[in-house]
Protein backbone atom coordinates (compact mmCIF):
# COMPACT_ATOMS: atom_id res chain seq x y z
CA UNK A 1 0.00 0.00 0.00
CA UNK A 2 0.93 4.02 -0.55
CA UNK A 3 0.73 5.85 2.70
CA UNK A 4 -0.90 9.21 2.25
CA UNK A 5 1.19 12.05 2.94
CA UNK A 6 0.21 15.23 4.38
CA UNK A 7 1.09 18.76 4.20
CA UNK A 8 1.84 21.30 7.24
CA UNK A 9 -1.17 22.76 7.03
CA UNK A 10 -3.16 19.26 6.63
CA UNK A 11 -1.36 18.05 9.71
CA UNK A 12 -2.48 21.12 11.69
CA UNK A 13 -6.16 21.01 10.81
CA UNK A 14 -6.53 17.65 11.49
CA UNK A 15 -5.32 18.31 15.12
CA UNK A 16 -7.45 21.26 15.35
CA UNK A 17 -10.71 19.19 13.64
CA UNK A 18 -10.47 15.90 15.48
CA UNK A 19 -7.02 15.76 17.99
CA UNK A 20 -7.96 18.48 20.39
CA UNK A 21 -10.35 17.72 22.32
CA UNK A 22 -12.16 20.84 24.38
CA UNK A 23 -11.96 21.25 28.81
CA UNK A 24 -15.00 19.73 28.95
CA UNK A 25 -14.09 16.00 28.33
CA UNK A 26 -11.38 15.99 30.93
CA UNK A 27 -14.29 16.88 33.25
CA UNK A 28 -17.03 14.41 32.13
CA UNK A 29 -15.78 11.19 34.18
CA UNK A 30 -13.83 12.73 36.83
CA UNK A 31 -16.63 11.39 38.98
CA UNK A 32 -16.15 8.05 37.38
CA UNK A 33 -19.52 6.02 36.73
CA UNK A 34 -20.46 2.49 37.76
CA UNK A 35 -18.68 -0.22 36.38
CA UNK A 36 -20.75 -1.66 33.60
CA UNK A 37 -18.71 -4.46 32.09
CA UNK A 38 -20.54 -8.15 33.58
CA UNK A 39 -17.16 -10.08 32.67
CA UNK A 40 -15.81 -7.36 35.57
CA UNK A 41 -18.42 -8.63 37.75
CA UNK A 42 -19.16 -4.90 37.72
CA UNK A 43 -16.09 -3.71 39.66
CA UNK A 44 -13.96 -1.49 38.46
CA UNK A 45 -11.10 -2.37 41.32
CA UNK A 46 -7.79 -2.95 40.25
CA UNK A 47 -8.46 -2.89 36.42
CA UNK A 48 -5.63 -0.82 34.92
CA UNK A 49 -6.93 2.96 35.17
CA UNK A 50 -6.83 3.92 31.60
CA UNK A 51 -9.21 0.73 30.54
CA UNK A 52 -11.94 2.35 32.78
CA UNK A 53 -11.56 5.62 30.84
CA UNK A 54 -11.07 3.57 27.60
CA UNK A 55 -14.61 1.89 28.20
CA UNK A 56 -16.60 4.51 28.80
CA UNK A 57 -15.75 6.34 25.25
CA UNK A 58 -16.38 3.00 23.61
CA UNK A 59 -19.61 2.74 24.98
CA UNK A 60 -20.60 6.13 24.28
CA UNK A 61 -19.69 6.65 20.57
CA UNK A 62 -21.18 2.98 19.55
CA UNK A 63 -24.19 4.89 20.65
CA UNK A 64 -23.99 7.78 19.11
CA UNK A 65 -22.74 6.39 15.47
CA UNK A 66 -25.51 3.47 16.10
CA UNK A 67 -22.62 1.00 15.16
CA UNK A 68 -24.29 -2.51 14.95
CA UNK A 69 -21.96 -4.58 12.81
CA UNK A 70 -23.08 -7.54 11.05
CA UNK A 71 -19.44 -8.71 10.93
CA UNK A 72 -16.91 -8.60 13.45
CA UNK A 73 -13.21 -9.03 13.82
CA UNK A 74 -11.55 -9.25 17.17
CA UNK A 75 -8.00 -10.18 18.34
CA UNK A 76 -8.76 -10.92 21.65
CA UNK A 77 -12.40 -13.13 22.60
CA UNK A 78 -12.10 -11.46 25.98
CA UNK A 79 -12.26 -7.68 25.46
CA UNK A 80 -14.71 -6.16 27.50
CA UNK A 81 -16.00 -3.92 24.65
CA UNK A 82 -17.35 -7.03 22.82
CA UNK A 83 -20.23 -6.44 25.84
CA UNK A 84 -21.18 -3.33 24.22
CA UNK A 85 -21.91 -4.47 20.34
CA UNK A 86 -24.65 -6.40 19.08
CA UNK A 87 -23.07 -8.56 15.70
CA UNK A 88 -24.29 -11.60 13.69
CA UNK A 89 -20.65 -13.19 13.07
CA UNK A 90 -17.56 -13.00 14.62
CA UNK A 91 -13.90 -13.80 13.34
CA UNK A 92 -11.26 -14.32 16.31
CA UNK A 93 -7.60 -13.28 14.77
CA UNK A 94 -5.78 -13.93 17.93
CA UNK A 95 -1.96 -13.98 18.02
CA UNK A 96 -0.38 -16.43 18.00
CA UNK A 97 -1.50 -17.72 15.09
CA UNK A 98 -2.76 -14.57 14.02
CA UNK A 99 -0.16 -11.78 12.87
CA UNK A 100 -1.46 -8.62 12.06
CA UNK A 101 1.47 -8.49 9.95
CA UNK A 102 0.60 -10.93 8.04
CA UNK A 103 -3.52 -11.15 7.73
CA UNK A 104 -5.30 -10.95 4.10
CA UNK A 105 -8.80 -10.59 4.84
CA UNK A 106 -10.19 -9.48 1.93
CA UNK A 107 -13.83 -6.55 2.84
CA UNK A 108 -14.67 -9.47 5.01
CA UNK A 109 -16.01 -7.20 8.16
CA UNK A 110 -17.68 -4.13 9.14
CA UNK A 111 -15.68 -3.78 12.09
CA UNK A 112 -12.32 -4.37 13.93
CA UNK A 113 -11.75 -4.43 17.45
CA UNK A 114 -8.04 -4.78 18.83
CA UNK A 115 -6.95 -2.99 22.05
CA UNK A 116 -3.40 -2.87 23.89
CA UNK A 117 -1.84 -4.00 20.20
CA UNK A 118 0.03 -1.33 18.63
CA UNK A 119 2.77 -1.26 21.05
CA UNK A 120 3.59 -4.39 19.91
CA UNK A 121 3.82 -4.19 16.10
CA UNK A 122 7.33 -3.81 15.13
CA UNK A 123 5.30 -2.16 11.59
CA UNK A 124 2.57 -0.77 12.76
CA UNK A 125 1.91 0.70 9.31
CA UNK A 126 1.68 -2.41 8.19
CA UNK A 127 -0.46 -3.92 10.10
CA UNK A 128 -3.55 -1.29 10.45
CA UNK A 129 -3.11 -1.23 6.13
CA UNK A 130 -3.90 -4.90 6.53
CA UNK A 131 -7.17 -4.18 9.15
CA UNK A 132 -8.23 -1.55 6.48
CA UNK A 133 -7.95 -3.96 3.42
CA UNK A 134 -10.28 -6.66 6.02
CA UNK A 135 -12.71 -3.92 6.37
CA UNK A 136 -16.18 -3.62 3.85
CA UNK A 137 -16.20 0.29 3.10
CA UNK A 138 -17.52 2.52 5.87
CA UNK A 139 -16.23 -0.16 7.78
CA UNK A 140 -15.11 0.74 11.62
CA UNK A 141 -11.97 0.31 13.57
CA UNK A 142 -11.29 0.24 17.36
CA UNK A 143 -8.36 0.44 19.41
CA UNK A 144 -6.41 1.46 22.25
CA UNK A 145 -2.91 1.91 22.93
CA UNK A 146 -0.36 3.25 25.69
CA UNK A 147 1.26 6.86 25.43
CA UNK A 148 3.28 6.05 28.19
CA UNK A 149 3.88 2.57 29.94
CA UNK A 150 5.67 0.35 31.33
CA UNK A 151 7.68 -2.06 29.70
CA UNK A 152 6.04 -5.48 28.94
CA UNK A 153 5.74 -7.98 26.68
CA UNK A 154 9.27 -7.83 26.17
CA UNK A 155 10.92 -7.90 24.36
CA UNK A 156 7.97 -7.85 21.54
CA UNK A 157 7.48 -3.91 22.90
CA UNK A 158 8.20 -0.99 20.41
CA UNK A 159 6.77 1.57 22.01
CA UNK A 160 3.61 4.26 22.12
CA UNK A 161 1.74 6.71 20.72
CA UNK A 162 0.39 10.04 21.73
CA UNK A 163 -3.03 10.85 20.34
CA UNK A 164 -1.69 13.02 17.48
CA UNK A 165 0.17 9.95 16.56
CA UNK A 166 -2.75 7.40 16.98
CA UNK A 167 -4.50 10.00 14.43
CA UNK A 168 -1.75 9.79 11.99
CA UNK A 169 -0.91 6.37 11.61
CA UNK A 170 -4.84 5.89 10.56
CA UNK A 171 -5.17 8.58 8.15
CA UNK A 172 -1.63 7.99 6.86
CA UNK A 173 -3.56 3.92 6.08
CA UNK A 174 -6.29 5.64 4.62
CA UNK A 175 -9.16 5.69 7.67
CA UNK A 176 -10.86 8.70 8.66
CA UNK A 177 -10.69 9.57 11.69
CA UNK A 178 -14.17 9.16 14.00
CA UNK A 179 -13.32 9.95 17.41
CA UNK A 180 -10.50 10.13 19.93
CA UNK A 181 -10.04 9.91 23.29
CA UNK A 182 -7.28 10.13 26.05
CA UNK A 183 -6.92 9.93 29.77
CA UNK A 184 -3.88 10.25 31.96
CA UNK A 185 -2.69 11.70 34.89
CA UNK A 186 0.59 12.19 37.15
CA UNK A 187 -0.02 10.16 40.21
CA UNK A 188 -0.55 7.30 37.58
CA UNK A 189 2.69 7.62 35.75
CA UNK A 190 4.33 8.25 39.64
CA UNK A 191 2.72 4.74 40.31
CA UNK A 192 3.28 2.80 37.40
CA UNK A 193 7.30 3.57 37.81
CA UNK A 194 7.29 3.34 41.15
CA UNK A 195 6.00 0.54 41.21
CA UNK A 196 6.63 -1.26 37.71
CA UNK A 197 2.89 -2.74 37.60
CA UNK A 198 -0.22 -1.32 35.95
CA UNK A 199 -2.54 0.74 38.47
CA UNK A 200 -6.30 0.49 39.13
CA UNK A 201 -9.18 2.37 39.73
CA UNK A 202 -8.88 1.72 43.93
CA UNK A 203 -5.56 3.22 43.97
CA UNK A 204 -6.25 5.92 42.17
CA UNK A 205 -9.68 7.23 43.59
CA UNK A 206 -10.26 9.46 45.53
CA UNK A 207 -13.86 10.47 46.86
CA UNK A 208 -14.86 8.92 43.64
CA UNK A 209 -13.17 10.96 41.76
CA UNK A 210 -10.03 10.40 38.91
CA UNK A 211 -8.32 13.27 37.12
CA UNK A 212 -8.22 13.33 33.53
CA UNK A 213 -5.12 15.52 33.30
CA UNK A 214 -4.99 16.88 29.14
CA UNK A 215 -1.05 17.26 29.41
CA UNK A 216 -0.25 13.82 31.02
CA UNK A 217 -1.59 11.70 28.63
CA UNK A 218 -0.73 7.75 29.41
CA UNK A 219 -3.26 6.00 26.53
CA UNK A 220 -5.28 7.40 23.89
CA UNK A 221 -7.65 5.34 21.78
CA UNK A 222 -9.41 5.51 17.66
CA UNK A 223 -12.32 5.27 16.20
CA UNK A 224 -12.28 5.02 12.98
CA UNK A 225 -13.90 4.57 9.55
CA UNK A 226 -12.93 3.20 6.05
CA UNK A 227 -14.19 5.77 3.46
CA UNK A 228 -17.38 4.54 1.44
Amino acid sequence: MQYKLFSENEITKIYQTSIKLPPSYFNKYHVVPDCPVKSWNYKWSDRDCPRIFTILDFMEWVVKYNIKPDSLACTYPSDPELEFLTYNKITLVEYPPNDLHTINYKEQFDFFLFNQTIEHLYNPFLAISNIFNSLKPGGYVFTSVPAINIPHSTPIHYGGLNPMGLGMLFKSCGFDIVEIGQWGNFRYIQHIFNSHSWVGYDTLNINGRIENEERNVCQCWILARKPL
